[in-house]
């Protein structure tokens, strides 16, 4: 698979370049390279648009060979996001251990626990695919904090130690629960945060409204106007559906163009439908957008429990009034009934 390919290509990009330079490593990252590739580092005057010139600051007598330390990465996140057929954008982020040795670099025995550094590094590297040839356009490296923060007893010890890496630990935390969560196009729950909010919930006041949304014929959008039309436009539903139902609901991308949503606590069946109805309407005046050239329109499917309930029921429910809806009368919604469907 091309994506998760390019994700290692780009850890490894990212070790080679903050490992100990030398030549033999120089050839390995200016080989990714094509000839007008721009690199742009954290710093001020790390700005590069030509092979050469890349050589050159990698040559530099500022990264001489053998730096006396071993690079291991301890967590990392990365994510690629094609742009096209053949161009692609892989994000990511590295947190490093640096281990110091304490004697010189040529020496064959060193003791590597004299210093220890943790960093951050965030990448973005634009990879495009040439004639079986994977090569980098546009890279960009980020220290979020320039230097490096220092693990050792003699520079943070005690109370102000457990304090700072305790708070360093939780906002790392939270920021990896986040990405984790979270559809990356629309900023939605994915699939399996959705359910997991939705069970909470569940366990706390019962049953509620489950929305199942699907974009009717939505292959016509991407075939007419291109995928970065039919990104625009699944990002539109995603802002409809925040502005129609508010933070209090869970709302999910479940893949491709399909969407769901559950509310809790007592809305009433007609405050639910006029929700349904908001929604499709919303949805389908972003065809103006688009000259009307397709009538853009979404089906859905609701089902409604008061009492306990489960999960995979209430999306099971809701799936089959959805199913009824497209292929009866498509951007139409419909309830689903134990005994019959309308």
């Amino acid at each position: 698979m091309i994506e998760k390919e390019l994700c290692a290509l780009t850890k490894q990009l990212m070790l080679t370049c903050m490992g100990g330079r030398n030549l033999d490593k120089i050839q390995e990252i200016t080989g990714f390279f094509t000839n007008n590739a721009v690199v742009i580092g954290s710093r001020s005057d790390e700005f590069y648009t030509s092979v050469e010139q890349i050589e050159n600051a990698l040559n530099n007598d500022k990264w001489k060979e053998g730096r006396n330390y071993i690079c291991r990465p301890v967590k990392e996140w990365f994510q690629c996001i094609p742009l096209s057929e053949k161009v692609f954008l892989v994000c990511g982020n590295i947190r490093l251990e640096m281990i110091f040795g304490s004697g010189d670099a040529g020496e064959a025995a060193q003791d590597y626990r004299a210093g220890l550094s943790e960093a951050d590094v965030r990448v973005s590297v634009v990879w495009k695919l040439e004639k079986e040839q994977i090569h980098a356009l546009h890279i960009h490296f980020s220290l979020p904090e320039e230097d490096f923060l220092p693990c050792r007893a003699e520079d943070l010890t005690g109370t102000a130690a457990d304090e700072y890496h305790g708070s360093v630990d939780r906002k790392e935390a939270a920021y990896y629960k986040k990405l984790s969560e979270r559809d990356l196009m629309t900023g939605l729950y994915n699939r399996g945060s959705f359910e997991k909010y939705v069970k909470l919930q569940l366990n706390e006041v019962g049953g509620g409204t489950f929305y199942m949304i699907d974009l009717d014929d939505f292959k016509a959008v991407n075939d007419t106007y291109g995928h970065v039309a039919g990104d625009r436009v699944i990002a539109g539903m995603a802002g409809i559906l925040r502005e129609v139902f508010g933070e209090s609901a869970v709302i999910g991308r479940l893949g491709g163009d399909e969407f769901a949503v559950f509310e809790n606590g007592s809305s009433s069946r007609k405050e639910s439908e006029e929700k349904a109805r908001r929604v499709m309407q919303a949805y389908r005046l972003m065809s103006e957008k688009y000259g009307n050239e397709i009538l853009l329109s979404c089906s859905i499917g609701l089902y409604r429990e008061k009492g306990k309930e489960t999960f995979e029921n209430l999306y099971s429910c809701a799936d089959e009034a959805l199913y009824f809806s497209k292929n009866s009368y498509k951007g139409t919604f419909h309830w689903y009934y134990r005994q019959c469907r309308t």
